[in-house]
């Protein structure tokens, strides 16, 4: 495979986990590497071809797999000094998800309650 471009690194970190496992391959989103052109290091004919496209700066959110890390929990409602705590904090409504069903939607229509 190294005829074809494929260094050592990529067959450890990027296809063996997705042909052994299944799995995602890990990658960064970056390239650091010197352009083709001025490198002192041997590269491959397409290296010298390649354009540089801007890096992805927003990925797609994951709620899934990256549950860890984030929510699509989405408070409504007036926000609040978060340094001063007080019962106004209380008056926002906690949606889990930022879809409503049409039942939801009524029950939030139909509510009492003012925040």
């Amino acid at each position: 495979l190294n005829m074809f471009g494929y260094t050592t690194e990529t067959m450890d970190m990027l296809l063996y986990p997705m042909a052994v496992g299944g799995k995602e391959a890990l990658g960064s989103m970056g390239n650091d590497a010197a352009l083709a052109v001025l490198s002192t290091q041997p590269r491959n004919v397409f290296d010298y071809f390649k354009q540089l496209f801007a890096q992805v700066t927003n990925p797609p959110i994951d709620p899934i797999r990256e549950e860890m890390v984030m929510s699509l929990v989405c408070p409504v409602g007036p926000e609040a000094n978060l340094l001063v705590a007080g019962p106004e904090h209380c008056a926002r409504l906690m949606v889990n998800h930022p879809i409503l069903t049409l039942e939801e939607m009524e029950a939030i229509k139909t509510s009492d309650f003012k925040g």
